[in-house]
């Protein structure tokens, strides 16, 4: 399914654009917020996602070596792209790259940080990067032959985090994305070349290494997609189950909630689920940390603009936090990230 996500995106992007184009509009004051549309909200969120694409052509039989707008390093080898039947793909390919390693895209974009356990259930992340990488020629998207390799900096999300690990995003029928750890394979490299690099054994599916002299992540994996330097969050404190009360006509499909640990900018918790009776956001079993103080961040949309609201909260056991019709502000999506990201 992830592999399919650009694919289909551009085309359902054009569609929404052109129905929303074709009904008769009304001049709204920009400070009159009226009710919100799951189309305007699925627009604002795809037109954020395509603002971070970063593509590049290349012949397929010389392969890539590409170089990010944040400095991140991408290898793609000679003649290592496939078709879906594994027949090897010559002449011009696309790439398409986008990398997120702040919350306020994670926010504006829908990409936040929720990994699975072994149990199944969704758990907040700590991010050293994500990464969407797709190969296509004209309407075919292609697969790896074998690898392909990743340098991320460090720096970007405050340097090296030995406990990382790699994961895979999936995006569900709801369009929300959720994390997979990595199977990493016949092994996790043996040694070094003596400059801090890992020494992968043969045979290996994916690998993680960490580089102190470059200060990078350094990966291969054998998948495209969504792909992300992640760990879990550590805990120390009670767990319990919040829930986040929205305004009337806001729901899952027009609205999203979000929560922002203090002091922890790598972080973005999703509430994926609305119960509609209460008309309430909430999650599944309760992962937020008794006494954490957090920035709860609600998004909507309102004629082509964002929507939205952020309380500071030090959470309690069964935290109910209310979001009323009169805390909600209109804003630009530049503005939204910006201050998200200024949060502490």
């Amino acid at each position: 399914m992830k592999n399919l996500f650009f694919t289909l995106f551009f085309g359902s992007l054009i569609s929404l654009l052109l129905t929303g184009c074709s009904k008769d509009e009304t001049t709204v004051p920009v400070d009159q917020i009226i009710l919100p549309t799951s189309t305007g909200f699925n627009m604002l969120r795809q037109q954020a996602l395509s603002d971070l694409v970063q593509t590049q052509t290349f012949d397929a039989g010389d392969g890539i070596h590409f170089v990010s707008n944040k400095g991140t390093i991408l290898d793609i080898g000679q003649y290592e792209l496939t078709d879906h039947l594994g027949n090897t793909i010559v002449g011009e390919v696309e790439l398409t790259f986008v990398e997120i390693f702040d919350r306020g895209n994670m926010v504006v974009a829908n990409k936040p940080l929720m990994g699975r356990d072994n149990t199944g259930h969704l758990h907040p992340l700590i991010t050293g990067g994500q990464f969407f990488i797709q190969v296509t020629q004209g309407d075919q998207v292609l697969k790896p032959l074998n690898y392909y390799y990743v340098t991320v900096d460090a720096e970007h999300t405050g340097g090296l985090d030995n406990e990382m690990i790699l994961w895979q995003g999936e995006i569900n029928e709801t369009g929300n994305l959720a994390w997979n750890p990595v199977e990493i394979g016949f092994g996790s490299g043996e040694g070094d070349d003596g400059n801090g690099n890992i020494v992968w054994t043969d045979g290996d599916q994916a690998g993680l290494g960490f580089n102190p002299v470059t200060n990078t992540y350094d990966f291969f994996i054998n998948d495209f997609g969504w792909t992300n330097v992640d760990r879990f969050a550590a805990v120390s404190s009670a767990l319990t189950k919040i829930k986040v009360k929205v305004p009337a006509n806001y729901n899952e499909t027009n609205s999203a909630v979000y929560l922002a640990y203090e002091d922890q900018p790598n972080l973005l918790a999703q509430l994926d689920l609305y119960n509609t009776p209460d008309q309430y956001f909430t999650e599944h079993f309760g992962f937020v940390p008794v006494g954490m103080t957090l920035h709860v961040i609600f998004a909507s949309e309102s004629n082509g603009q964002f929507v939205y609201n952020i309380k500071e909260v030090t959470i309690a056991e069964d935290h109910i936090i209310t979001i009323a019709t009169d805390d909600l502000e209109l804003t630009s999506k530049e503005d939204l990230i910006d201050r998200i990201n200024a949060l502490n």
